[in-house]
């Protein structure tokens, strides 16, 4: 539910304001890195035990659990594989690199705030992991090393510096990241299937969806013809 919320508000204030995001991404990136910062803390520390858990769950949980960047993230798959007919198709597509930047600036304060925990672990007493979990925190450290170059590259004045072919193969990385993304959900959520069985079928159908959406526009855009002038 808390994904479907927050898939709503992002893809809603991305349509109504594409062009503040794009005028303000700076700000916005100042925003989210503090918003990062704050729920690291937040959990990290008695604050957490202050404020009742159903008001923590969709306020500090949303971005502590990556939901709202996973959302964001949505917003930035869907973009590409939606076809040039889409009415908001240009408009998202214009905010697409900021939108990405967001969601991996929070994206990586979720890794700090579990990291913190699972990666010496992991290195130090793997045996203590549960299967999934230590794969799931595998699949994490694998994301997080995609995901930094996907960061860096997204920003304008890093793709203007750069060669287009080195940087659109960079980018195609995205579609790696976006699988193990889903990977890395499933092996959390089905040691809990009789609870996550929705989140469960919710995921797998954002996720294949978008993967049978991007390789249908792949075909059909290549099916094309091209005219010499």
């Amino acid at each position: 539910m808390l994904l479907i919320i927050s898939l709503l508000i992002t893809t809603f204030l991305s349509i109504v304001f594409y062009k503040e995001i794009k005028k303000y991404s700076s700000i916005l990136y100042i925003i989210a890195t503090l918003i990062a910062i704050f729920f690291i803390v937040f959990m990290k520390t008695d604050l957490h035990n202050y404020i009742p858990k159903d008001i923590s769950k969709y306020t500090i949980g949303v971005f502590s659990k990556s939901t709202f960047s996973l959302a964001l993230f949505t917003i930035v798959m869907y973009t590409g594989a939606l076809s040039n007919s889409f009415k908001y198709k240009k408009n998202l597509m214009a905010i697409r690199g900021e939108l990405s930047i967001i969601a991996c600036i929070l994206t990586l304060g979720h890794n700090i705030l579990y990291g913190i925990y699972y990666f010496p672990t992991f290195f130090t007493n793997p045996h203590s992991l549960t299967y999934y979990k230590f794969f799931a925190t595998l699949l994490s450290l694998i994301m997080i090393c995609l995901m930094i170059p996907l960061m860096i590259t997204s920003f304008q004045c890093v793709r203007k510096k750069m060669n287009y072919k080195t940087w659109k193969k960079i980018q195609r990385s995205a579609y790696l990241f976006y699988g193990l993304m889903y990977v890395h959900i499933m092996l959390l959520y089905i040691p809990k299937f009789d609870k996550k069985l929705f989140e469960i079928i919710l995921y797998s159908i954002i996720f294949f969806a978008y993967y049978f959406l991007r390789i249908r526009k792949y075909f059909k855009d290549k099916s094309k013809p091209c005219f010499s002038k």
